[in-house]
């Protein structure tokens, strides 16, 4: 091989590692701009306002030994009938205090969260670090029971009691955040023991 062809293959070599390195360090950029996004979300007033009246709804059924789920339909159903009842420019800022817009703005939070988590553009040693089982086990008892509901309430397919076989896929890749968040906080523990 002549000299003028070494010379080209080390600078091919040269431009795939100067690319490989770009695309590595767009990726980490990318990565890094939607974990302050996602930060400062979870963050925010509002998200902590809405996990906050969740749990209380959640805690007071359950004191009184309520279903829950049957409670939120009937919260659901007579906040809708306010709504329909006040003039359009009224009803945005009535619907921010209603427990179905509190647990939309959670469930969506964290249905964005498991999407970004099973395409791995997120890790899980970066998501747990963030959201330990603590955070997430809003998850298994407040919105998956509550949107199972709301999928059968719309006519979609009913699904079984909760089965994460049967789930379907965006509340199985958000149960799978939550499971594997109580793996990674296992492991934490059984790493500091």
């Amino acid at each position: 091989m002549d000299t003028l062809g070494i010379i080209a293959i080390l600078i091919a070599l040269a431009a795939a590692v100067f690319a490989g390195l770009t695309w590595w360090n767009s990726k980490q950029t990318m990565r890094h701009h939607i974990i302050e996004d996602i930060r400062k979300d979870y963050r925010s007033l509002e998200m902590h306002h809405a996990v906050k009246t969740l749990w209380q709804f959640y805690k007071d059924c359950n004191k009184d030994e309520k279903d829950f789920v049957g409670e939120y339909l009937k919260i659901l159903d007579k906040d809708e009938k306010k709504l329909s009842n006040l003039e359009e420019h009224q009803r945005v800022e009535a619907e921010r205090s209603t427990i179905h817009y509190q647990r939309r703005l959670v469930s969506h939070f964290y249905q964005y969260v498991a999407a970004l988590y099973d395409n791995k553009i997120l890790t899980g040693d970066i998501v747990f670090k963030t959201w330990a089982e603590e955070d997430l086990r809003i998850i298994p008892n407040i919105i998956i029971p509550i949107e199972i509901k709301l999928h059968e309430i719309i006519h979609t397919q009913p699904l079984q009691p909760i089965n994460v076989e049967n789930l379907p896929s965006s509340l199985s890749v958000l149960y799978k955040l939550y499971g594997d968040s109580m793996r990674a906080d296992y492991q934490r523990g059984k790493n500091h023991a």
